[in-house]
């Protein structure tokens, strides 16, 4: 067995060896910057690299420029070797998305899974997603991936999702995608922005976003945005607030060299939320149907979620394109409060049958990033190329309390409304375990011929899981596990290619099995073909793919208690194709618009596996602004799914395919204002919203039509 000292040493090896493949190029760039400095104006070039990567806000595009989530290397689209899809701030500002769980319904291939009121889970192809990024750099939306309150996106320019496996940046690879979160970033000019709405069930916010120079030259920025809401629902005693605080300040420390620290803080309160679900069926296995208002949850049920992410960033950028940068952040989340779970199935001629589980519950996580990595250009046989290299450090820690008290029968369904406030007992701690991560990365872009580029690369992955959870003991630990990365794009012409990629995946998992224990690593193998295109001089991007998964260890669930679900490891395979097309038109038309088809996903000796997520998805989106109304435009988005089914034991229960229909319409007042109004599931479609763990008996339905009227100044 090696030693902790040899590993340690390893790794540091390691480490150098990737860093100094880097070093000639960042001691070259020093070399012919001194020569430049003579020969060549500064200016011209930081206005090269602002205009490369000019955020969308400014663009006001439904497609973007470059890309970097995939490897860290500044591409288009096109000439990223994978299915990548951009959700932009005109499309959220279009359709006035306000959470992650809106944002995500209008990309390609992602299915929002909230399976409660305020957990919600994401999938794509067919799995759970559970890489999650902020301006490239890995951070945990939770510890298992699942997203707890709303997360608001007021402070985001654009969300990227990357469908496929990503272990090379993000250590952990995971088969399904990549969510990466871009910020808004400071500007050199004074800009302002507040928006007023006002909804269905009482639904109000303010928000407000002011960014500009701190000093004459510019050199010193800062921004910060602020958002307010509070609402009503739908659902019965259910209700709302959230308060969102972002700030950040950059400055240049020279022509080259700049910092950034930033902060935000997420407050959300819910009341009356529901943990679990509608029981679905009676006591006799016949299927029972709800008003889409209906809820277990008692008014003093409560989720209250902190958030605070602290981030910081040196970047410098040497005179011949190569960078290095370095970034730290710290994210804490704190949840608590407390709930009913209601179970059992209701008898239909007594109302007897259900039960409550009452307990509240607190977690509290801790999570530690740090990266650095260098890139840029090299010439080799003549040509040019790319690299990157780096690696990341984390550290992440997760605590749970609970309080308990027994449970009590009800006298039917319409009762779990009533329930008394519990007397719980003393406070326990469920559990309280760490991981530690170290990724080495590596990747070059090689042009070996003209029309022709291949990504090579591959990440060196050390992780250990050590503490215990529910009085099991939870250890894991890998050292220097290799994860490769291979990808190719062939030009057809100037605006059609052809690409290839190969992505092992490797996943150390948190999800337990029956014992308590984890489940052993996911590991697997991801393929994918496919045709990219640019079409009405890059105004509009379109992919075609095929993809393969192939999966050792994938988690899935079997059981379920009040405190944990139960998961055990099996093998899964999941194959089928994607569609995806964004950008505008014309100068009138702007459409983002995607199709899935899941062929299949396989378990266990060739079983249909996760058949709660559908075999075909589709979404269109469309904004036209009026020619003979010059200061209007109009909009519309639909989200299509098949149908998609459960076996609650012997029972089959399903869900008919269904479309969500969204409508929006703005008008420019003058230069200072503007005047919205978006519509949400205009044909009122009554559906429920996950079938995620519906398995076990339980589900809830979705929001029913509602609008918001929005009125805009900005300056």
């Amino acid at each position: 067995m090696r030693s902790s000292q040899q590993t340690y040493s390893f790794r540091r090896r390691s480490l150098v060896a990737a860093l100094m493949l880097a070093m000639p190029y960042l001691g070259y760039a020093e070399d012919s910057g001194r020569k430049e400095e003579v020969e060549s104006l500064p200016e011209v070039k930081v206005t090269s690299k602002i205009e490369k990567n000019q955020p969308s806000e400014k663009t006001k595009s439904y497609t973007v420029n470059s890309t970097s989530t995939a490897t860290r290397l500044n591409t288009s689209i096109r000439e990223t070797p994978q299915s990548i899809s951009v959700i932009t701030r005109e499309q959220l500002d279009d359709f006035r998305v306000l959470t992650v769980n809106d944002a995500l319904s209008y990309a390609t291939g992602i299915k929002v899974e909230q399976f409660e009121t305020d957990r919600t889970e994401y999938t794509s192809r067919g799995f759970n997603i559970t890489n999650f990024q902020i301006d490239g750099l890995s951070t945990p939306i939770s510890f298992s991936g699942t997203n707890y309150g709303d997360l608001d996106i007021a402070l985001y320019d654009r969300i990227e999702v990357l469908r496929g496996a990503n272990g090379l940046l993000t250590g952990p690879g995971n088969p399904s995608a990549t969510i990466n979160f871009i910020r808004k970033r400071t500007t050199r000019d004074f800009q302002a922005k507040a928006n007023a709405s006002l909804g269905s069930w009482d639904n109000r916010r303010l928000d407000a976003d002011i960014s500009g120079s701190l000093n004459d030259d510019g050199s010193v920025r800062a921004r910060l945005v602020a958002a307010h809401q509070e609402k009503n629902s739908y659902l019965d005693r259910y209700s709302s607030k959230r308060d969102v605080v972002y700030g950040i300040l950059e400055a240049d420390l020279t022509d080259n060299t700049s910092v950034a620290i930033g902060h935000t803080y997420q407050r959300n309160d819910a009341n009356g939320n529901m943990f679990g679900g509608l029981n679905l069926l009676y006591s006799d296995g016949s299927k029972r149907s709800y008003n889409v208002s209906d809820s277990t949850a008692p008014s003093w049920s409560e989720r209250n979620v902190d958030t605070n992410i602290s981030f910081a960033e040196v970047t410098h950028y040497f005179n011949n394109e190569w960078k290095i940068k370095g970034q730290l952040t710290q994210k804490a989340v704190t949840s608590a409060g407390p709930h009913d779970y209601v179970s059992g199935s209701e008898n239909r001629i007594t109302g007897l049958g259900l039960s409550t589980n009452p307990f509240f519950y607190t977690f509290k996580t801790q999570d530690y990033v740090a990266d650095i990595y260098a890139n840029g250009p090299f010439e080799l046989a003549g040509r040019k190329h790319e690299m990157v290299a780096g690696v990341t450090m984390s550290r992440t820690s997760m605590k749970e309390f609970s309080r308990s008290v027994a449970g009590v029968p009800l006298t039917s369904f319409d009762a779990a409304g009533d329930v008394p406030y519990p007397a719980f007992g003393a406070e326990s701690k469920s559990s309280d375990y760490s991981t530690r991560t170290t990724n080495i990365y590596t990747a070059a872009k090689l042009n070996p011929a003209d029309g022709l580029k291949v990504t090579v690369g591959g990440s060196l992955l050390s992780y250990k899981l050590d503490g215990d959870a529910y009085g099991v003991a939870q250890k894991a630990n890998e050292d220097n596990k290799f994860t490769p990365y291979i990808g190719a794009i062939y030009d057809l012409s100037k605006e059609h290619s052809l690409y290839a990629s190969y992505t092992g995946i490797y996943r150390p998992q948190v999800e337990t099995g029956a014992s308590g224990s984890v489940l052993a690593p996911l590991k697997g193998k991801n393929y994918e073909l496919g045709v990219k295109s640019e079409w009405l001089n890059k105004a509009l991007n379109s992919s075609f793919a095929l993809f393969k998964t192939e999966q050792e260890n994938q988690a899935l669930a079997i059981g379920q208690t009040a405190q944990r679900t139960i998961y055990e490891g099996i093998e899964a395979t999941s194959k089928g194709y994607e569609f995806d097309v964004s950008g505008a038109v014309n100068d009138h038309l702007s459409l983002n618009a995607g199709y899935t088809r899941l062929m299949s996903i396989e378990g266990q000796g060739g079983t249909s596996a996760n058949t709660f997520t559908p075999r075909h998805m589709a979404h269109l989106t469309a904004v036209y602004k009026v020619p003979f109304a010059q200061n209007l435009k109009v909009g519309a988005s639909v989200n299509w799914q098949s149908e998609i089914y459960v076996d609650i034991g012997t029972v089959r229960y399903e869900q008919d395919s269904y479309a969500v229909l969204n409508l929006m319409a703005n008008y420019k007042i003058d230069n200072h204002w503007d005047a919205a109004l978006n519509l949400y599931n205009v044909t009122d479609e009554k559906y429920l919203s996950s079938f995620r763990y519906s398995a076990f008996g339980q589900a809830y339905y979705a929001a029913p039509f509602n609008g918001v009227a929005t009125l805009t100044w900005k300056y």
